[in-house]
């Protein structure tokens, strides 16, 4: 699993990467570059009204681009798809779509268009209707299906347990959705500027005065630390009288995801199922990892060159020795993405490997995430990937916040303690989606380009 980055550092492991390069060229030249790369992250003219990373509207009908081909799908979809949308859209919910099989887009000069230029203002509030039950009544004994340290103090009854191999579970109920950017921005709206994600105080940056890219409505909100996560539960309670709000417990959210099916993997079943063919382009997936962003890059002509000139540590190809041409290399030669949706060159950052190109360095990586949060979805797009109680996203889209503390095994905080953030996201591998997966944490003070949240209730 590789560690999402934090709001300050993109990747995370390569925190030395991020200052500009010392210019060695002439300033003719430097010039020239800098405008091309302008040029190509489409900061020279307003974003193209095309298909892209999740974009469209939240209501209404979605259109369907006439240069896009796409496989059929099951059933209609009533979600956003990533490269092409047929139907209509409603609130957070996803129609009857098993899966979702995006196609190749066609794309002008932004490599990020959006479906709706400009920003958005909205706010909206959740309501009961968005929450499934999972716990009845009685008390469930849920084995986890890997042991790691864990200790876990229960949000309501403030109980603390050792949770390493088992949860003790009280009746509760959890959110169906990702908690998403206009349900945030309710939240602000309410209790002010410092809950805004942490990327809002740079301008031109998600989120920057208290707005967000405008077709994220649905999508989950990201750069929110636990903390603030937890402000937005105690907030909640006072909009929705008679309910306990809460981050769910790593207990509970495992098992809201996976239930009594001791032998999956996934919500869905024991395989992540994904299918790519690269002689047409199609991926077909039921939930959003970074499979999903690479398919749409791989096959858009904006993309068949990257850039590294703010980028200070990348020097060479992934063969280690064949330099980059004026810090640019042919994409052909950076990402690739097998038959199952495995993808190399997404991310290099060992000592052995730190110098080579990858996808997750680029300049275009940069623009998707510091103005556009990610290459996420709306909440519901993957009616396939639902879970045995109705829980959406429960792989990909984004890393959610847990209130149980493991000893982390993976990534910068390997042998600490931190909380315990689970199901994978659009910026992780495929295999970091499963349900099962045990040791992935963060410091609950931070906030992340791929981590977000959901919530689960009591009654009072």
């Amino acid at each position: 699993m590789r560690k999402p980055a934090s709001a300050s550092r993109i990747p995370a492991h390569k925190s030395t990467k991020m200052p500009t390069k010392t210019p060695t060229h002439t300033p003719t030249t430097m010039e020239s570059r800098r405008r091309l790369l302008r040029m190509a992250l489409g900061m020279l003219a307003p974003a193209e009204l095309l298909t892209a990373c999740g974009g469209g509207s939240a209501s209404g009908a979605a259109a369907t681009s006439s240069t896009t081909t796409t496989t059929a799908t099951t059933g209609t979809t009533t979600g956003t798809t990533v490269g092409t949308t047929t139907g209509t859209t409603t609130g957070t919910t996803s129609g009857t779509t098993t899966g979702v099989t995006t196609g190749v887009s066609n794309i002008a000069t932004d490599p990020w268009s959006w479906r709706t230029a400009g920003t958005s203002t909205t706010a909206s509030l959740p309501s009961m209707a968005d929450f499934v039950t999972v716990i009845a009544s009685g008390t469930v004994a849920y084995n986890f299906h890997t042991s790691t340290t864990s200790s876990t103090t229960d949000p309501v009854t403030g109980v603390m347990s050792d949770t390493s191999s088992i949860a003790i579970l009280n009746p509760y109920m959890m959110g169906k959705y990702l908690v998403s950017n206009a349900n945030w921005k309710a939240f602000c709206n309410a209790q002010g500027s410092s809950y805004y994600p942490s990327t809002a105080k740079t301008a031109g940056q998600y989120w920057y005065g208290g707005s967000y890219p405008a077709g994220k409505e649905q999508h989950p909100v990201l750069f929110v630390s636990l903390t603030a996560a937890t402000a937005y539960c105690t907030w909640l309670e006072t909009q929705i009288p008679g309910y306990r709000f809460y981050v769910p417990t790593e207990g509970e959210w495992e098992y809201a995801a996976l239930g009594n099916n001791t032998s999956y993997s996934f919500p869905w079943g024991v395989n992540a199922g994904i299918t790519y063919s690269s002689s047409t382009g199609a991926l077909s997936t039921v939930y959003n990892c970074n499979a999903v962003c690479s398919q749409y890059v791989l096959n858009s002509a904006a993309f068949a060159t990257v850039s590294y000139y703010n980028d200070t540590v990348v020097t060479t190809l992934s063969d280690g020795s064949t330099a980059l041409t004026n810090d640019t290399a042919l994409l052909s030669k950076v990402l690739n993405m097998n038959a199952s949706g495995g993808v190399t060159g997404w991310q290099y950052d060992s000592s052995a490997n730190s110098t080579w190109a990858d996808f997750a360095n680029t300049d275009q990586f940069r623009t998707l995430v510091n103005l556009y949060g990610g290459y996420t979805t709306p909440a519901g797009t993957y009616e396939g990937g639902k879970s045995w109680c109705g829980c959406y996203d429960m792989a990909g889209n984004a890393y959610e916040w847990t209130n149980t503390l493991n000893l982390a095994s993976n990534g910068a905080e390997a042998g600490t303690s931190v909380n315990v953030v689970k199901g994978g996201s659009w910026y992780a591998t495929s295999n970091s989606g499963k349900s099962t997966g045990r040791g992935e944490g963060r410091s609950a003070a931070g906030a992340y380009h791929s981590v977000g949240f959901r919530i689960a209730a009591r009654l009072k």
